[in-house]
């Protein structure tokens, strides 16, 4: 058995010494940029970069394309401030920062429950507050 494991070392440490060795033979290309002896240029500018700033409606439309849409049938609610869109979980436990945060600025809850406080009589108000704020236009996907 141990002359099996011997082998087996032996052929691994070979391996190794041979992929390495390879990776050192691959012949490496001097930096071009890096020398002394070239004078440097300024950086190519792009076309895109070159022209004119677009106005603000273009921008506006542009900024929409780049925020989160759901998928359509997924239930959940958009954070006003950053466009973040966020399915409403089983359990409050899972729910969240902004939309815990969501239900206190709103009124719906007291204040934000620990998961050790959580019991039946809270967690059926909390799905009710998150069923109302769900239902507010500013929350809406």
């Amino acid at each position: 058995m141990a002359e099996f494991f011997y082998v087996l070392t032996v052929i691994f440490v070979a391996y190794v010494v041979f992929s390495v060795s390879k990776d050192k033979s691959a012949p490496v290309e001097p930096d071009k940029h890096k020398s002394g002896s070239e004078p440097k240029s300024a950086p190519p500018v792009s076309p895109v970069a070159a022209e004119a700033p677009a106005d603000s409606a273009e921008l506006g439309e542009q900024a929409e394309d780049f925020t989160h849409k759901p998928a359509a049938g997924v239930e959940g609610v958009k954070n006003p401030k950053t466009g973040e869109f966020a399915k409403i979980p089983a359990n409050y436990a899972f729910a969240k920062r902004w939309i815990k945060e969501a239900l206190v600025s709103e009124g719906l809850l007291d204040r934000v429950y620990k998961n050790s406080e959580l019991d039946e009589a809270t967690n059926a108000k909390i799905h009710l507050a998150l069923e109302h704020l769900k239902s507010l236009e500013k929350y809406q996907p």
